[in-house]
């Protein structure tokens, strides 16, 4: 206010001076002109110079003390925009030549002043924005303008990006633009990974087929994959839209259904279930659901939600079932053992037929025991069997090796597998059934035995009798000299039928062995 005040306060000084002045002067020459009238005229003029003077002087400083406030304003206000922690400049709007840089662009930039005043704008930027900075500079007015984010040029190279704001004056007789610089580079770049994270995550919760998607605690839409949309679709015949309430069911039950999954997952339960749809074309299909609370500084804001497919691993988990329910029924009606192997938590699950055939009351329920009882010159073979029946994504596979007894003996066996693979191809579960062969190991042995005798033990005697019997003249039966030949036949005879009686004894004992056990 006082600044205000003061011109009024001068001029009312020199109005109060100037009044007063009058008056003091002109009652002086009216005392000159009764006193000594030859002294009127040179008062006259005295008094017209004197106020010149005054006046002169009083101007003058009042001339000089606004000169002294400009220039200390003007330093003032140059000092701000030297040492403004805010990177800043002038530049000339008709060259775009700098006419001024504060120290904040100077460190910010890389240059020094001096380089700075024989630069212009353009110089600071890529070359793909030259263009662009020309037409923004054709619309530049008096007063502030926010121009937004451009990319800049460092002295050594470096990009920034950077929020700029003008304001158009006059500045030295130019018309100059301030601007102000906001270094977000980091923020910037911040924001580009942010949206390409956001695109990559876009891309791969739309690249699946299966169903993602989320809502608040109100149970509206917040975000869903291009497979929620199609799904609901397609099976529901309603869309879906961010901020959307939930699809009605088809029923009440099933809308209580989903509302109950929701509201416990909202109470902070993690929730995975299992949801069937008939369809005409694929008939029953599964899907496996899970509901995973979203918290936000501690409070639950929603529900993530998961379904996939799972029909396949259905109709396998069916079929494993079918071939649990008749290997239970093999169990029954053989004396095989039975395993069934969880290849995730690597358990082996045996039946008792384990008790009744190789003598072990308990085993470890993992594949290192099964394998640790497999004879060593058998288990390589076994182990590169199955691994590649596996590769090969075959269901079945079968061996037969030797297998350690509770008694410290080896027993042959013949083992039949099942197996069993997830959506995506890898094995997960093996069935399998091993029937203890070892006695007709001991069976075939022994026939091959007989088989040999026959063969072998048969044939000399057998080639002896030809040989005899070919030199017997037959186009004279009553020849003395075969006499001798018929006794060797004879007593061949006799061989060979001690050796089909031992033949006969032999396969006797086998078979009543057999018939034993």
């Amino acid at each position: 206010m006082s600044y205000l005040l003061s011109p009024l306060r001068t001029v009312l000084i020199y109005f109060a001076a100037g009044v007063l002045w009058i008056f003091l002067t002109d009652s002086l020459l009216q005392w000159l002109a009764e006193h000594s009238p030859s002294l009127m005229l040179g008062g006259q003029y005295a008094k017209g110079f004197l106020f010149i003077i005054l006046s002169s002087v009083l101007l003058f400083l009042l001339l000089s003390k606004s000169r002294r406030s400009i220039r200390t304003l003007e330093m003032a206000y140059m000092r701000v925009f030297r040492e403004s922690p805010q990177p800043m400049w002038i530049y000339d709007q008709k060259t775009l030549e700098f006419v001024d840089v504060n120290d904040a662009a100077i460190h910010l930039y890389g240059y020094k002043l001096e380089e700075f005043l024989t630069m212009n704008i353009l110089q600071i930027r890529p070359q793909e924005d030259v263009q662009k900075v020309l037409d923004a500079t054709r619309f530049t007015t008096t007063g502030f303008q926010n121009f937004g984010t451009w990319k800049h040029l460092k002295k050594d190279g470096g990009l920034l990006y950077v929020d700029i704001r003008t304001f158009g004056t006059h500045y030295k007789g130019r018309e100059v633009e301030i601007v102000s610089i906001a270094d977000v580079t980091d923020k910037h770049l911040a924001y580009e990974a942010l949206s390409r994270q956001e695109l990559l995550l876009n891309s791969i919760i739309n690249s699946t087929s299966d169903l993602i998607w989320a809502v608040d605690d109100q149970k509206h839409y917040t975000a869903f994959n291009n497979a929620f949309r199609d799904g609901i679709r397609i099976f529901k015949g309603q869309e879906v839209h961010v901020g959307g309430p939930l699809v009605k069911g088809d029923s009440e039950a099933e809308i209580n259904r989903w509302n109950e999954y929701y509201n416990r997952s909202l109470l902070g339960e993690v929730l995975t279930i299992e949801e069937s749809l008939e369809l005409e074309e694929m008939g029953l299909a599964y899907s496996e659901i899970t509901f995973h609370p979203i918290r936000k500084q501690q409070r639950i804001v929603g529900v993530s939600c998961f379904a996939r497919d799972i029909t396949q691993r259905k109709h396998q988990e069916l079929s494993l079932q079918k071939a649990l329910d008749r290997y239970e029924m093999v169990t029954l009606a053989t004396s095989n053992v039975i395993w069934d192997y969880d290849i995730s938590s690597n358990t082996i699950h045996w039946n008792n037929n384990l008790t009744t055939l190789f003598g072990y009351r308990k085993a470890d329920e993992t594949e290192d025991w099964w394998l640790h009882h497999v004879h060593p010159e058998d288990a390589p073979r076994i182990t590169t069997g199955l691994t590649i029946a596996i590769q090969e994504k075959r269901h079945t596979y079968s061996a037969e090796y030797r297998f350690l007894c509770a008694d410290g003996k080896y027993r042959h066996i013949f083992d039949r597998v099942f197996i069993m693979y997830n959506d995506e191809g890898a094995p997960i579960r093996m069935i399998g059934a091993m029937e203890d062969i070892e006695d007709k190991k001991v069976y075939v042995e022994e026939l091959q035995k007989v088989a040999h005798m026959s063969s072998h033990s048969l044939r000399r005697p057998v080639a002896s009798m030809l040989g005899v019997v070919g030199l017997i003249n037959k186009d004279n039966l009553t020849d003395p000299a075969n006499l001798p030949l018929l006794a060797g036949i004879e007593k061949i005879a006799q061989e060979m039928d001690e050796i089909i009686h031992t033949v006969a004894d032999k396969c006797n004992m086998i078979f009543k062995d057999v018939v034993d056990k």
